[in-house]
């Protein structure tokens, strides 16, 4: 039904509108440079310049009859301009001066804003928008953009993504820049609504001003997918006096090759909205109407009798046509029964009355379903036979189902009004029904997905679109879309508390209705929580499987089990790059309760896809803020306009004359987001604030989750500042006492958080030390040089110790482990930048080895001096040496081999043979993404960054490797296993350690623990400074420490131990 005041029109260009006294665009923008710059105006260049300005925006044929919209309108119905002005000019004053006008701001339905672009090189620069509210389209694109979506609850159902009708009319009078005129504003938004761009969520009410009735978009599929694409052309114009450029949208030149956009057609209504156009007479300025008959600022325009809205003042077609069969009760029971009752009991009965007979009509309205669609859709060769019976059960489910509960549940009603005009209870057939609701449980949890399919359906075929439109027409339909029947069922379950709380008020004390009906509306109402719960889990998990199909990764794929059970949507919103107030959202930023995920939305080859922009950002490693100032735009020009010749409605107010985006700042955490930000944009905060709370809640959530390691303090508490490094930790005494290495010295002291360390050596720069129990020795790595000091040491107080016997000098690190049946210390040196040698020592006193066996696992006590033994008779010997041609960063034996990490990976050593060998298979190609790394590192002949890698030997025989940024499997002659399987961690790991079947990386920030059965990201710890101090691989016992800056005091270091939650 076409609205009387709503004139919708195809804008097109003519030949006869251009007047001699209209400037050219470049005459306009001479004359707005010298007006902003100073020069001289009066009030009739001012108007020329607001008006050209509009009519360049906005053109229109003019009509003879009726006020018309603006002359020239076309399709360009958004305009930019861009000009230079003075930093310091108040356009607002300015105007009112030159006006004349001191007491109030220019108004016009061609809002003109000025936004600022902060250009240092440029000065101020400032782009004017012209934004014509007399067109829908535009006021659709900027509804759409300022309304704030949430979730509402009414009459027991849940709704996603809606507004309320008050939020949407302010939404309105603050776009039309006129909030005292909210009449004008709720028939703009009605105008909206007839062309189904937001409806009622029952499909029943037209726009109204109040909070109670909620509305959300039709399509409301493409909420977190592609949105109407904009109709309009955004032209810019620079200061300068002869250039015109058009912008362009952004293009991904990195998508070049993969993609092929295509252009939606729009879904905006479009249409003129007659009361806020100009009036076509050149000289009508003012607020006051002139000679005109149809001026628009004629009030009595606005309350024409012959408008729609008084007949209609809030129900839609369908619900009017319905309302002209209701009939009362009291006209269709005995004239002296009704003359008998009381005001109470006619009250019960006409509540009574009107639950039969809308229980009548929707009874009627699923078998019009049935009559009008399904049967037509199963006999006739509209949908393709392969697909027919999935699409009529996706949509239509089990709505038959539901159709023989009412159908049975009418059949009682009746037959109690059969008996008695006057119907005495009607709590014993209503709890019979309700004990048969289930069919409605299964509806409302595929009804989600039953409109996607819809929606899909009338795009993609065109018989289908065709039927439907022929369908609806049909008189049987009263005027209502099939989304709107689809709808009843769940809305029908929720009217039902309604009816029964209304007869339940004018019951009669001793009626037993008085007990039935608490008790069926109890039902009820455990129905609705039963149906809102299965609604979202259904719409989460089909909201999931689309995601996982639509996704695509350029690089860095990232398995982000979206199809798991547990896994969760929590929020989506569309977001801007730029900050500018007009921009269109171009980013989704998805929320699951594990990622964040941020994309854009792309046509390619036909299909829409999730372009994911930005690696996923676990939880753990995000941080979000909102800046406290938004970005506004700068108000030069708040109302140039067409001096006063339009409606008051279009007044631009101050709270809207200078847009403002407000940003909210995502940061990752970790080598994967390089610790950068990114800053988008949103129109409204209010969108914001609830993203934030949502991703602490799932932040919190998570840190909540079982941990699979505890930290807990492995030295006293606040003992070493900050200024001390830590640099290594070994136990001995079967793991009773420990060996702490610091650049201050050497401490030694119990384990446990209440053990005091104590110093036993003032050694300076001490990184790196090891008991060797056997052999009754400390070794300790200080400024480079490797000593050798009797175990007896651990007793000494700092100013009685000896002197430790050198080992070698220009020692980088060293190794201590077991090979070949031996205890061995590999002790490297880097003779030049491509030189290692390295020696390898075995304790000395093979003879004495075997007494001291029966002192392992005490505490070493000073002994007689007949016993005692003095550094000169505890010793290393050598026993081997090799070479390679690199340098050497880390160093491991096994069996029978050393592995020396160096630039070219790890190369293993034979320590029988000597013979080398990479121990990853150069031939392999699915360890291509190592090899050639290296190789071109090689080739390039640059110094390579050191390289983290570790060897762990798993339960199943293979080999798990830590290589950098990598966790993968290789079996003994160094070829990939399970080559599906690769781990990319987040961090940037120094250090790693294995507990099967979990890995732990160290990296400054974070620990990131990984199951290396699944790969999944199992816990994050975060911190400061956080460095391995021992990753408890080959050693005495599998303990595992760290260090970090200490959460409670900031100038203190937290020596940790990380205890397993776990059993193997």
């Amino acid at each position: 039904m076409t609205l009387s005041h709503t004139t919708s029109v195809s804008p097109r260009r003519s030949n006869n509108f251009l007047h001699a006294d209209r400037p050219s665009l470049d005459e306009l923008r001479r004359s707005s440079t010298k007006w902003l710059n100073g020069g001289s105006s009066n009030g009739s260049n001012l108007f020329r310049i607001g008006s050209s300005l509009a009519r360049r925006a906005t053109s229109m044929t003019p009509a003879p009859s009726r006020s018309t919209p603006h002359p020239r309108a076309s399709l360009q119905e958004t305009r930019t301009t861009k000009i230079r002005a003075k930093p310091s000019f108040d356009g607002r004053s300015r105007i009112r001066q030159e006006n004349g006008n001191t007491g109030t701001d220019i108004y016009d339905s061609a809002h003109v804003v000025a936004q600022q672009d902060r250009d240092p090189s440029s000065g101020m620069q400032s782009t004017l928008t012209v934004l014509y509210c007399a067109y829908l389209s535009v006021v659709a694109r900027e509804f759409r953009r300022r309304i704030i979506l949430v979730d509402r609850v009414k009459n027991g159902i849940e709704y996603k993504n809606v507004f309320d009708g008050r939020e949407a009319i302010d939404t309105l009078a603050d776009i039309i820049g006129n909030t005292q005129r909210r009449d004008i504003a709720l028939r703009l938004g009605r105008a909206l609504g007839a062309q189904r761009f937001f409806h009622d969520v029952n499909y029943e009410s037209r726009l109204v001003d109040t909070f109670t009735e909620i509305y959300q978009f039709y399509d409301d599929n493409d909420y977190f997918g592609t949105s109407s694409s904009d109709s309009s052309v955004i032209v810019s114009t620079t200061g300068t006096e002869d250039s015109i450029e058009a912008t362009t949208p952004e293009y991904d030149s990195s998508m070049e090759q993969q993609q092929h956009q295509q252009q939606q057609p729009s879904t905006l209504p479009n249409g003129v909205f007659t009361d806020l156009t100009y009036c076509y007479v050149p000289t009508c300025v003012g607020k006051k109407p002139c000679y005109s008959h149809t001026c628009p600022k004629r009030e009595r325009l606005h309350k024409r009798p012959d408008s729609i809205d008084a007949r209609l003042a809030r129900s839609t077609t369908h619900a009017y046509l319905r309302q002209q069969e209701q009939q009362l009760w009291s006209n269709t029971a005995p004239p002296y029964i009704a003359a008998t009752v009381s005001s109470s009991e006619r009250k019960r009965q006409e509540t009574i009355f009107e639950l039969v007979y809308t229980e009548e009509n929707f009874v009627k309205d699923l078998e019009y379903i049935h009559d009008m669609w399904i049967q037509p859709l199963q006999e006739r060769d509209i949908i393709p036979e392969s697909r027919r019976e999935t699409f009529i059960n996706k949509v239509f489910c089990n709505i038959m189902a539901i159709h023989q509960v009412n159908h049975r549940f009418l059949s009682a009603l009746r037959v109690l009004q059969e008996e008695n005009p006057i119907v005495a209870q009607i709590g014993d057939v209503v709890l019979d029904f309700v004990m048969q609701l289930e069919p409605f449980l299964l509806y409302g949890a595929r009804q989600h997905e039953a409109k996607y399919m819809l929606d899909q359906e009338r795009v993609n075929n065109k018989k289908f679109a065709v039927f439907a439109e022929e369908t609806e027409r049909d008189p049987s339909s009263y005027r209502l879309e099939l989304d709107g029947y689809l709808s009843k069922p769940t809305a029908r379950l929720g009217r039902y508390t309604l009816f029964l709380d209304a007869i339940l008020k004018h019951t009669p004390p001793d009626n037993p209705d008085r007990i039935n009906i608490p008790k069926a509306t109890d039902i009820i109402k455990q129905f609705l929580t039963r149906v809102n719960e299965e609604n979202g889990k259904a719409k989460n998990r089909f909201d999931l499987e689309r995601i996982d199909q639509k996704l695509l990764f350029k690089s860095d794929k990232v398995d982000l089990k979206l199809l798991e059970q547990d896994r969760v949507l929590v929020k989506q919103v569309k977001l801007c790059k730029n900050p500018n107030a007009d921009a269109p959202p171009n980013y989704l930023v998805l929320l699951f309760d594990h990622y964040l995920v941020m994309t854009k939305v792309k046509m390619i080859n036909r299909q829409e896809r999730y372009v994911v922009k930005r690696r996923p950002i676990p939880l753990e490693l995000l941080e979000v803020s909102l800046p406290a100032a938004p970005r506004r735009s700068s108000s030069i020009l708040p109302s140039m306009s067409h001096a006063n010749r339009a409606d008051p409605s279009a007044v631009p107010n101050r709270q809207t004359a200078g847009k403002a985006t407000f940003p909210i700042v995502f940061q990752h955490i970790g080598r994967r987001g390089t610790n950068t930000s990114l800053t988008l944009y949103a129109p409204a905060l209010p969108i914001l604030k609830p993203w934030v709370e949502q991703i602490r809640i799932q932040q919190s959530l998570r840190s909540k989750r079982e941990p699979v390691f505890a930290m807990i303090p492995a030295v006293q508490e606040h003992r070493f500042l900050d200024d001390v490094r830590i640099n290594h930790i070994v136990t001995f005494n079967n793991g009773q006492q420990y060996v702490l290495a610091t650049d201050a010295g050497v401490y030694v002291g119990h384990t446990g958080r209440s053990s005091k360390p104590h110093k036993i050596l003032a050694v300076d720069r001490v990184a790196q030390v090891q008991v060797l129990e056997e052999a009754q020795l400390l070794l300790i790595l200080a400024d480079k040089t490797l000593y050798e000091y009797s175990l007896d040491v651990v007793n000494n107080k700092p100013e009685e110790q000896a002197a430790g016997r050198p080992i070698q000098s220009h020692v980088p690190h060293f190794h201590v482990g077991s090979s070949l049946g031996r205890k061995l210390v590999c002790i490297p040196r880097v003779t030049t930048p491509l030189n290692t040698n390295i020696t390898l020592f075995e304790p000395s006193r093979p003879n004495q080895m075997e007494r001291n066996k029966r002192f392992l696992g005490k505490i070493v006590k000073k002994s007689s001096s007949s016993s005692s033994s003095s550094p000169s008779d505890i010793h290393l010997k050598k026993f081997k040496e090799c070479y390679i041609p690199s340098e050497a960063w880390a160093l491991e034996l096994s069996q029978s081999q050393m592995l020396i990490t160096c630039p070219r990976g790890i190369i293993m050593v034979d320590l029988r043979s000597n013979q080398t060998q990479q121990m990853l298979n150069p031939d392999d190609r699915s360890l291509s993404f190592i090899t050639e790394r290296e190789k071109d590192e090689s080739r390039l002949n640059i110094r390579a960054p050191m390289k983290h890698i570790a060897v762990f030997r798993a339960v199943r025989g293979d080999h798990f490797v830590c290589y950098d940024e990598f966790g993968f499997y290789i079996d003994g002659r160094g070829n990939r296993n399970h080559r599906n399987f690769k781990i990319e961690f987040e961090g940037s790991p120094e250090a790693y350690a294995f507990a099967y079947p979990y890995v732990v990386a160290f990296e400054p920030n974070f620990i990131e623990i990984r199951n290396v059965v699944t790969g999944a990201l199992e816990q994050i710890i975060r911190g400061r400074d956080i460095r391995c101090l021992n990753n408890g691989h080959k050693t005495e016992k599998p303990f595992i420490y760290g260090v970090m800056g200490d959460p409670s005091q900031p100038t203190f270091q937290y020596i940790f131990q990380l205890q397993p939650l776990f059993t193997n």
